[in-house]
């Protein structure tokens, strides 16, 4: 056979393989689009407690679309980042913790929702990297911030008894809408400093004040405090006479109102209040008893715990209810490395901590370093958010559900991968 014959018969062949090459990035590029869009409406979902059936639903939609763009890629799509050794130390611990939980069914399952979030964290990591996808999520987020935010002043009435005062706005309770707050304020305060867009610049500082004065109305202490750490941490990263201005003017308004409220004494005179014990060390007796017992049972099990998810020290605690005079025990632990200690043992509380520790490092790292402006956003909002969420879960446990999804959201939006491409199977 000719040369020229053997040319004529490979053309075909060349022909039908350029072909299937585009056929296949076609679909892979179809695909991406459309694991995007999902994200985003996952994302959108989960600070409204209305949408719970959506944001369930779509994840399932969502993993489907992940498994099938797998098959077609022949990889997948984790990427390295610097919080993969103390994530993945985390997850192995409590699932090694599975088998020795007093309900073993029930921290299964707890155990499954943290593998959920780890999913979500690296298909945010893989798919909403660029500039135009963090500029995108921006605008999601602080728009349910703002949404969020309005709705709860909404609902404040000052003159409504105490018994219905609490502000929960679209996330089913009061302490979830603070902790909500305190991880979403980081980043409108990081948009408002940091964003080159005018308006979206003038939304983040609006979001930044409609935010703040939500969260003086839950009348969290909890939360109060995690604001003043963010607020500092803010001054002390930025360094900018304005914004030092700004952040010393809101902690002195914040502890002249506090001061204020605790001259008036008599309780009774404010009905704005939503409990009566909100200017007292009732709570916070309640929850000491509760973390001295969670001591004592961290102890019993120190190295797999008693079993992971929250509803568990509720189980160990019933057998010490009723017993003690003044104050009762608080229903729960309260605080979230107490709660992952007494339930997953020590070495998955001090697993989180390092986790803890190392996002937090990461996104301080990448706000010095970075040249990207919506990297650094992200990155600054991390910083003040680990920050502040730390201290807001030291005293009500809230790293779970959907503002723990959330939360990986939020620091997959910010760390940076270290190897951007998927990495073949075969």
């Amino acid at each position: 056979m000719s040369s020229h014959e053997s040319g004529e018969n490979s053309m075909p062949n060349a022909k039908v393989a350029g072909i299937d090459l585009r056929a296949s990035s076609s679909l892979l590029q179809s695909l991406d689009q459309t694991i995007r869009m999902v994200l985003g409406v996952y994302i959108f979902s989960l600070p409204f407690s209305g949408l719970l059936f959506i944001e369930r639903n779509v994840f399932i939609l969502l993993v489907a679309l992940l498994i099938i763009w797998c098959v077609v890629n022949k990889g997948h799509f984790f990427s390295h980042t610097p919080i993969d050794l103390p994530l993945v130390a985390f997850v192995v611990w409590v699932g090694l913790s599975v088998p020795f939980s007093v309900t073993p069914g029930y921290s299964f399952g707890e155990f499954a929702k943290l593998l959920q979030q780890s999913i979500v964290f690296y298909g945010v990591v893989y798919f909403l990297q660029s500039s135009k996808h963090k500029l995108w999520m921006i605008v999601i987020f602080i728009g349910s911030l703002v949404a969020t935010s309005l709705y709860g002043l909404w609902q404040f009435d000052p003159s409504e008894t105490r018994k219905y005062a609490f502000i929960q706005s679209f996330l089913g309770s009061e302490v979830a809408l603070t902790t909500y707050l305190m991880m979403t304020l980081p980043l409108s305060a990081a948009v408002a400093i940091l964003v080159p867009i005018p308006w979206l610049r003038g939304t983040g500082m609006g979001a930044c004040v409609l935010s703040v004065v939500c969260q003086f109305l839950t009348f969290s202490r909890g939360g109060l405090a995690a604001l003043f750490v963010e607020a500092i941490v803010l001054a002390g990263t930025i360094r900018n006479r304005a914004i030092t201005t700004i952040v010393i003017a809101v902690l002195t308004v914040s502890l002249v109102g506090v001061g204020v409220l605790l001259y008036v004494g008599d309780q009774s005179k404010l009905p704005f209040l939503p409990v009566k014990t909100k200017l007292t060390t009732y709570n916070l007796v309640s929850r000491w008893k509760a973390w001295e017992l969670g001591f004592e049972k961290m102890l019993e099990h120190p190295l797999f715990g008693s079993g992971y998810g929250k509803n568990t020290f509720k189980q160990l605690s019933q057998p010490y209810f009723g017993d003690e005079a003044g104050v009762p025990m608080a229903q729960g632990t309260h605080n979230t490395l107490m709660d992952i200690s007494v339930g997953a043992g020590v070495p998955a509380g001090l697993a989180y901590l390092w986790l803890m520790w190392t996002i937090g490092r990461t996104g301080l790292a990448q706000f010095r370093a970075g040249n990207d402006q919506y990297v650094k956003i992200w990155s600054l909002a991390l910083f003040l958010m680990v920050g502040g969420l730390f201290i807001r879960n030291s005293f009500d446990h809230m790293w779970v559900g959907s503002l723990a999804v959330m939360f990986w959201v939020m620091v997959g939006m910010a760390v940076r991968p270290e190897r951007r491409e998927s990495r073949s199977v075969n």
